[in-house]
């Protein structure tokens, strides 16, 4: 259960480093009116983050060698509908003057990718000491 801990408070700093980027950001104001679609996309990924998470921890201890690499193409495949439902839902719904929104975005979409990556390897290094005893 100690993982499990380590692994929230890391999502925690991680969901505080990127709001305080995107309330920086957010100061410009090109960017002024995105702000509750960056919060939302930063409550999207913390969910599919806690989600992937659980789920690669319980593939450490399949019998199915591959897995770890279904759930993580299944992540991948999510989090990519994800976005784009997102994006066109809030296109549709508040109907930006521009398309600059989707910067904003992407700052969130690449701080999410970069720590999701970040505990995937720590947790495949895991699985390789775990396939070596």
């Amino acid at each position: 259960m100690n993982h499990y801990l380590i692994f929230l408070g890391k999502l925690l700093a991680v969901i505080i480093i990127s709001s305080c980027i995107m309330t920086f950001v957010h100061t410009f104001p090109v960017f002024y009116h995105y702000k509750n679609l960056s919060f939302y996309s930063i409550a999207m990924f913390a969910v599919m983050s806690i989600f992937l998470y659980f789920f690669l921890y319980k593939s450490l201890y399949a019998k199915d060698r591959q897995k770890f690499i279904s759930v993580t193409l299944l992540n991948m495949f999510v989090r990519m509908a994800g976005s784009v439902v997102i994006l066109l839902v809030y296109k549709s719904k508040i109907d930006p003057p521009n398309n600059k929104f989707i910067i904003s975005f992407l700052i969130i979409y690449v701080i999410f990718t970069i720590f999701e990556t970040y505990f995937m390897v720590s947790l495949a290094d895991k699985k390789h000491e775990n396939n070596a005893l």
